[in-house]
């Protein structure tokens, strides 16, 4: 691996895609050869095997007519008997005796299994000719003239045909058996050119699948080395999104995306010391202003109360409002803070197992003596359910939307509060009954320091930092926070949570839940 990493740090994006796409055509390529060069064998062994029954079969149609040749000839000198009719027997003899020399040499030499019978077929020729010749000899010239018609139109009967002119029926079985051998061999011949042809088909797949095996293996090795690189680059990415500034990036890959990699370290290093100086400054802030308020507000308590002499009614407005306002300031700053804490916290979280399920009831149950003041009736529908993840901030979600619920809902009001697992989701929504929260608002809510139309129409006392705490707690959860449009039956504000759990944990909840209903 490290080997792999020092030559990839030689190369480029450019390059090693190049060579994915090189290494992955090579193996195509020299399957494409293979299956060339097979084919093209099996063409010259067609080729070679129609070349050589065609002339198997040539030759035994020509052995054939000549076979007949000779008993054409070979029964007319034994009816003649004359020396033109043995010099025309003898000459087609010598011819045939000469072609079946040259087949016999042929087949000895391609190692042919018609040997044996053209050996036998030229014994039997030969000796039926001798066998001819030397028992009827051709007739002397004299006694051939006896037998010529005489002036009176008289002649001799012809001789009837000696019975050895049967030998020519051994000779022809003998060549009518070669002609069987002929066509048996032409037909192995043709067997074997088809298993040939088979085999190479075999091979021809065995090859391309090897070969095509190959070029995805290559192909997938090369996907890795390409695909690793920009998964670390988008991880580091998403972990720079989420506020962890501390994790150090490194990226293993060609030189292009190592070098890429050095820039988001360069980002995250910036950005950890932005957010280190914001840290600062929220402390420092707090702490200089705190100081002077506590003073503003001691010195206020004292008016209202009285101790530096009595005041006249405009005197203890003022002196109330001074009150008022220095407590808003205190609880912006705390709020400031806490704020500030749960945007440094996402790198620092504590993640356990948190039984959603009873956190919410639990808070519900704090919250019971606000809603019965209210009389505000709560409709919930909460399934069992565990996840891992932050339980302080998880609780400070579940608190900031049912404190805002509350405070938003209107005397008798109802709040809808559900919780569910949905596509790999927990899914959290809370709707009241209030004045609800204006589309053009939806996004601005949760964002520090806004406090939209309806609180400041319903006088509801705020900091503009509940919603963007919750914000914060749910990013820090790689969830998602929304606002929703309200049901039909309802005005008032819907707010949705989402935040991705592990479905096991949730199926392993459920069925602890469901055992203990059925016990």
């Amino acid at each position: 691996m490290k080997f792999m990493s020092r030559i990839l740090r030689h190369l480029s994006m450019k390059t090693l895609a190049l060579l994915s796409l090189g290494f992955t055509l090579l193996p195509m390529l020299a399957g494409l050869v293979s299956a060339f060069f097979a084919i093209e064998q099996l063409s010259l062994q067609s080729q070679h095997a129609v070349h050589h029954a065609a002339a198997e079969a040539k030759s035994s149609q020509e052995l054939l007519d000549q076979l007949n040749d000779l008993e054409r000839r070979g029964k007319y000198y034994l009816n003649k008997r004359d020396a033109a009719s043995f010099s025309d027997f003898k000459l087609i003899h010598d011819q045939l005796t000469e072609y079946l020399q040259n087949q016999i040499n042929s087949a000895k030499t391609s190692d042919s299994p018609l040997t044996i019978g053209l050996e036998a077929l030229f014994i039997e020729e030969k000796t039926a000719f001798e066998t001819i010749v030397a028992r009827y000899p051709a007739k002397p010239t004299q006694a051939i003239a006896n037998n010529t018609p005489s002036s009176n139109g008289a002649s001799r009967p012809p001789q009837a045909t000696p019975p050895d002119s049967d030998l020519f029926q051994s000779v022809k079985a003998k060549a009518r058996d070669l002609s069987f051998g002929y066509a048996a061999h032409i037909e192995d011949e043709s067997k074997t050119l088809a298993k040939l042809s088979y085999s190479a088909k075999q091979d021809l797949v065995i090859h391309i699948v090897t070969l095509v095996s190959i070029s995805c293996i290559v192909l997938l090795v090369f996907i890795y080395l390409l695909h690793n690189p920009i998964r670390q680059i988008d991880f580091f990415i998403r972990t720079l999104g989420a506020g962890n500034f501390t994790q150090p990036i490194r990226v293993v890959g060609t030189a292009d995306v190592e070098f890429l990699g050095e820039r988001l370290e360069w980002l995250r290093t910036h950005l950890n010391d932005l957010e280190m100086a914001k840290q600062r400054f929220v402390r420092n802030v707090s702490h200089e202003i705190k100081t002077p308020l506590a003073t503003i507000r001691e010195g206020a308590d004292l008016l209202s109360d009285e101790v530096v002499g009595e005041l006249n009614r405009e005197q203890k407005d003022i002196a109330e409002i001074l009150l008022s306002n220095a407590d808003k300031m205190d609880r912006m700053i705390a709020e400031l803070i806490n704020y500030s804490q749960v945007s440094a916290r996402r790198t620092y979280q504590k993640l356990v197992l948190v039984d959603i399920r009873q956190m919410v009831l639990t808070l519900l149950d704090d919250y019971r003596l606000q809603l019965r003041n209210k009389s505000i009736n709560v409709v919930n529908f909460v399934e069992p359910m565990e996840i891992m993840g932050d339980k302080e901030q998880l609780r400070t979600i579940f608190d900031n939307l049912l404190s805002n619920a509350v405070k938003y809902s209107p005397e008798g009001g109802e709040i809808r509060l559900s919780l569910k697992y949905e596509g790999g989701h927990m899914v959290l929504e809370i709707e009241d009954e209030g004045p609800g929260i204006d589309p053009d608002e939806r996004q601005k809510v949760f964002e520090p320091f806004f406090q939209g139309r309806s609180s400041r129409t319903l006088g509801v006392k705020g900091t503009g930092f509940g919603l963007a705490i919750v914000a914060e707690c749910v990013a820090s959860h790689h969830g998602k926070v929304e606002v929703l449009e309200s049901h039909e039956d309802h005005a008032g504000a819907r707010i949705r949570v989402l935040i991705p759990i592990q479905s096991s944990t949730y199926r392993k909840s459920t069925e602890q839940t469901e055992g203990s209903k059925n016990t």
